[in-house]
């Protein structure tokens, strides 16, 4: 395994054994790295509880932050933004036929030259049916899709992902009877073509599958927080090959009831990472690294941990790193938030909080890292109004594997060379 690092402009690639960085300040002083370039984005036009930055992503060049509570096409109706990695170039994207109660951007993703933005209340086929959009990178919309069976409360586009040619949305409220709220997903190409529909082999009732959904390294990954296994809601993952066969089923190796282990998932450099926010008594949280087979590597929580942080209500994989977001920790205020960063292997390198984090910002609620940066959303935020909300970002290396990701996007036609 090896690094990537250097400028992107002058695509100045640098390489060496896995755990050397091209820049040695981000091995030994990685805390003051990440810390002294954060840069903070919120919308232009941001009011009160517009809620942006429920959801984040940053991959080719991009970053995308949801804002499913803004109402240009009526209350609810909600939006996305598109910046440069630097937090430029804002494009501001809607759904061709958004209407009020849509949460249009309560999930983005972005990979394999695509941007997908999910819209859960979407009702063309009955309330909460959901739907989700394919744009360009430069926010043109592509496609609209639905899943081919959808119904009312299935709440499709819940979670999207984007990756490896594949785009997979989740919709936990699908009730595949009769087994309510059993849940499931789907499998498009980057067109919007439906290829495949997946649940669990073992589903039941009540697990929620679909409610995350991550894919990459040539694996999908979809969360059922609600799978009873080790008890009630103590939670499960999946692992399925981009045509949608299962693979593996995996579970915490100490879960308990109400752990909801698979609340959230990622998955990228060779790493699977799944959140267990309510692990312990009292919701301190933790994540999981597999390997992208589903054996377990490490379990891991913050150095810091306490009471009802809910570490792990957000995890991201990328650019040699691994992100957990700890929306409760109660570093600058109630409720401030937190987030982490650990290497592959599980070891804690950096806790970031924002430099003017305030209680009840939720700063880590959603965090994304790929393309050199490291995003966090801070949906609480007041910059604008109550609940306007923000994001922040942050420079960490890239790494080697996300390089390779691109290069293979580039062999099914889909590759855009990153001058960000």
């Amino acid at each position: 395994m090896a690094f990537y690092s250097g400028s992107k402009t002058n695509q100045n690639l640098v390489f060496g054994d896995k755990g050397e960085i091209g820049n040695s300040s981000f091995v030994y002083s990685e805390a003051a790295t990440v810390a002294s370039t954060e840069n903070k984005i919120t919308s232009s036009d941001g009011t009160s509880t517009d809620l942006f930055g429920t959801s984040v992503a940053v991959g080719f060049g991009r970053i995308v932050v949801g804002v499913p509570q803004d109402d240009d096409n009526g209350t609810d109706s909600g939006s996305a933004y598109i910046y440069n990695l630097d937090g430029t170039n804002e494009t501001k994207i809607t759904a061709s036929d958004g209407a009020a109660g849509d949460y249009f951007g309560r999930s983005v993703a972005v990979g394999s030259g695509r941007i997908v933005v999910g819209a859960y209340g979407d009702g063309d086929r009955g309330f909460g049916t959901g739907s989700a959009y394919i744009y360009d990178l430069d926010g043109n919309q592509l496609a609209k899709i639905t899943a081919s069976d959808g119904a009312a409360y299935d709440n499709f586009g819940i979670s999207v992902a984007v990756g490896s040619g594949r785009i997979v949305v989740g919709a936990f409220g699908d009730d595949y009877e009769p087994n309510t709220e059993q849940g499931s997903a789907y499998i498009f190409d980057l067109d919007g073509t439906q290829l495949a529909k997946i649940t669990a082999s073992d589903g039941a009732g009540g697990d929620n599958f679909g409610y995350s959904v991550a894919v990459g390294c040539g694996r999908i990954v979809v969360g059922a927080y609600g799978d009873a296994d080790n008890g009630s809601n103590s939670g499960a993952a999946y692992i399925f090959d981009l045509d949608g066969n299962q693979l593996a089923k995996i579970t915490a190796s100490d879960g308990a009831a109400f752990d909801q282990f698979g609340n959230s998932v990622a998955v990228g450099n060779g790493r699977i990472v799944v959140g267990a926010p309510y692990d312990e008594v009292v919701d301190i949280g933790s994540a999981y690294i597999f390997d992208l087979d589903g054996t377990q590597l490490a379990k891991i929580t913050a150095s810091d941990a306490g009471g009802y942080d809910q570490f792990g209500t957000s995890v991201a994989v990328g650019s040699g790193r691994i992100v957990v977001g700890a929306l409760l920790d109660d570093d600058n205020g109630n409720n401030s938030g937190s987030a982490y960063i650990f290497d592959l292997d599980g070891n804690q390198l950096a806790k970031i909080t924002a430099s003017d984090n305030a209680a009840n910002d939720n700063f880590g609620r959603v965090v994304a890292v790929g393309s050199g940066r490291i995003v966090v959303g801070a949906e609480g935020d007041d910059d604008n109004g109550s609940d306007s909300g923000s994001a922040y970002i942050y420079n960490t290396n890239e790494y080697y594997d996300d390089y390779v990701e691109k290069i293979a996007d580039n062999r099914i036609g889909q590759y855009t060379r990153l001058t960000g």
